[in-house]
């Protein structure tokens, strides 16, 4: 969480006085079931909560002794609300607060626990009544996944250290003990940790050099333990500074699982309600360099990760309006209106399309703070604008990206353009294909046709939030002033679906049909069970192309495993052959190796899993038809340690070893 002390709303309102124009070209989407490959992640969907303002204190905690419907002093509301949503993760305790925090002291009895002053928001006195144990239980009432954020500002190495083994070690140890001797008998397993929070700002004010060597020096002694294995997410830029990417990656590329982008939506000067066309139109422009900011830096991070194994975390996003007059400037608290529905939904559109790179976003924050998803007030709770957007975009979760070919009009701003709409699309593990759609247009309705090739539409159903009003939000006394309706506004022929998207307003619908796509035409009379292998010798660091290199041997394997005799520790194979599918449907695979691999299906590749690096597992997804389809498997080891394994998730099924049939390969006759 960023400290401002200047005005950074520096764009005069005045120069966005634009209306939208006559649509000068025809809105269409085409959307190609074919070439549906990458999992949209459900951690895209995630949340952040830090102690600051009544986020946690009267957000998530309101204490066992509370006359508020709580379990074990956690609000039942506001679980019951993050659940409805799916919220697969939360992150703790910070933002800012995280590295003045000391883990140590939000353990053990609470009565106990020793105060301290939150130096960063508001000055007040924060008791630690709500410490791991208490946030740990929280995700566990709402079904997500923990992410903790490390102190690297004013804490040890020994102190981080001693947080991931006293969360995930069940040896025995001084950590393990005192975890149990405060009630907790088993560990929690936590896979997120973070090295910091923008250590370039409020973390510590360093360069980038620097921070890379502090975080090398704190992440070589956070340890896996048992089978749990740490996914470590470090310090990344602020907003466009490409620089600190570019140092960072360099340093720190081959041995991080995540780097974070933190890009706020700023307005400083207006409160939330205060929307006006030129402000609503300021707004969106400002959310929408979100998209440069992802594709920037994730080039910077192809340099260093062609495969795309290090995720690009926007681990703070949304927008930061005037805090609402009345409230402590300290404490963050805004009002969420429509304007933030649509930075909610075109952000989301966003990491939805850029998925083979952005796999976690925590919007900032969950409860009480900035662009929530939910207020309180003592007893009462309120549903804001962006909840409900969260709540249509759900689907998405774990569904699998279908690129969208969009061709939109655009909206003449005094400073440039903005498109009309936004839109992103996945196919689900049903088959049901799902698209949701920002209109950005403030006073136009704007017509969308949707050209589904490789599918054919049987029905859709459709959900809208919407309002006259674009300040439209909720409040206590009207907590359902704007919400979800449903939306019929649409005509289906085959293989187009013709939409009237209203005017500042988004839409998500689900299409239900038949999947086109054929299975290659493959004669299974000439198949016999197993796959070919090809074995090499050499010194690569990535994947060579192995057409150009002449093999030591070759032969036949039934699964994806070493072949007999291999006689060096650097050493290249491909396997070849086909795989059975036995079902139409979405099927995701798993592809774990020590060095690098690659799978292919159908000449397509659908894992990339190169370079140097100890046991990672990548997944990537693919629709496919009952039959048999090509698949390829490359790797290649470099010394140390090694290892490979596919594994397959088919549809309605849990993920699994592939069984040795369900391979075969070519014989001549």
């Amino acid at each position: 969480m960023k400290k401002i002390k200047v005005n950074l709303c520096l764009i005069l309102v005045l120069s966005f006085y634009s209306a939208a124009i006559a649509q000068e070209v025809e809105n269409l989407a085409n959307i190609d079931l074919s070439k549906a490959k990458y999992k949209i992640s459900r951690n895209i969907y995630g949340h952040f909560s830090e102690h600051l303002g009544h986020c946690i204190y009267g957000g998530f905690w309101v204490g066992e002794n509370s006359s508020i419907p709580n379990v074990r002093g956690i609000r039942t509301d506001v679980v019951e609300a993050m659940k409805n949503i799916k919220a697969p993760l939360l992150r703790w305790p910070g933002g800012c607060f995280a590295d003045e925090y000391h883990w140590k002291d939000g353990i053990g009895p609470r009565s106990s626990r020793p105060s301290m002053i939150n130096t960063n928001w508001g000055g007040v006195t924060e008791d630690n009544s709500f410490g791991t144990h208490e946030f740990l239980d929280l995700c566990n009432q709402i079904g997500c996944e923990p992410y903790f954020s490390g102190n690297l500002g004013s804490g040890t190495v020994q102190e981080l250290s001693q947080w991931v083994e006293y969360v995930n070690s069940d040896n025995i140890s001084p950590m393990t003990e005192l975890r149990k001797k405060n009630g907790r008998e088993k560990s929690w397993s936590v896979k997120y940790w973070g090295l910091g929070n923008e250590s370039w700002g409020c973390g510590g004010n360093m360069q980038p050099d620097y921070y890379s060597d502090l975080a090398k020096q704190y992440g070589s002694f956070m340890k896996n333990f048992g089978t749990n294995r740490l996914n470590k997410i470090v310090v990344g830029p602020s907003g466009n500074d490409y620089n600190w990417t570019e140092v960072v990656m360099r340093e720190m590329g081959n041995s991080i699982w995540g780097i974070a982008l933190h890009h706020y939506t700023w307005c400083s000067d207006e409160q939330a309600t205060d929307v006006t066309e030129s402000s609503w139109y300021s707004t969106l422009q400002k959310t929408l360099f979100m998209d440069e900011l992802v594709t920037k830096h994730s080039e910077i991070m192809d340099k260093y990760d062609p495969g795309k194994s290090v995720a690009l975390a926007v681990d703070e996003w949304g927008t930061w309006f005037a805090v609402e007059p009345g409230t402590n400037p300290g404490f963050l608290y805004q009002q969420n209106t429509l304007r933030d529905a649509l930075v909610a939904g075109i952000n989301l559109n966003i990491f939805n399309n850029n998925c083979k790179r952005v796999k976690m976003a925590n919007i900032a924050q969950a409860v009480n703070v900035l662009q929530s998803v939910i207020l309180t007030e003592d007893d009462k709770m309120v549903l804001t604008p962006t909840y409900h957007v969260f709540d249509m975009y759900k689907v998405h979760q774990d569904a699998v990206m279908i690129p969208v070919d969009l061709v939109t009009d655009s909206i003449k701003l005094q400073n440039g353009n903005i498109p009309a709409l936004s839109i992103s699309s996945s196919l689900d593990k049903d088959g049901k294909i799902h698209i949701t759609a920002c209109n950005l247009n403030a006073t136009e309705d704007e017509n969308l046709k949707c050209n589904l090739k490789s599918f054919a539409v049987n029905s859709v159903k459709g959900q809208i939030l919407s309002s006259e009003e674009l300040n439209a939000h909720n409040t206590f006394e009207n907590p359902h002033n704007i919400f979800i309706e449903s939306f019929d506004d649409f005509i289906i022929t085959e293989h187009l679906v013709e939409i009237k998207i209203p005017k500042h307003s988004v839409v998500a619908l689900e299409l239900t049909g038949v999947s086109e796509i054929e299975a290659p035409k493959i004669d299974s009379k000439n198949l016999k069970q197993g796959l070919t292998y090809n074995y090499y010798e050499g010194n690569w660091q990535r994947l060579p192309d192995f057409s150009e290199l002449n093999s030591v041997r070759s032969g036949v394997i039934k699964n994806i495993i070493y072949p007999e005799n291999v006689s060096t520790l650097n050493f290249g194979l491909k396997y070849e052959g086909y795989i059975k599918i036995e079902k139409d449907g979405l099927y995701e695979f798993f592809l774990t190796s020590d060095d690098g691999s690659k799978l292919t299906i159908d000449n397509e590749d659908v894992i990339i899993n190169d370079g140097l690096h100890a046991m990672v597992e990548m997944s990537g997804s693919v629709f496919l038809k009952t039959g048999y389809h090509s698949i390829g498997i490359s790797f290649f080891q470099l010394g140390g340690g090694s290892g490979l394994k596919l594994m397959m998730q088919a549809p309605g099924k849990e993920k699994a070893d592939i069984d040795d049939k369900l391979f075969s390969y070519h014989v001549e006759k």
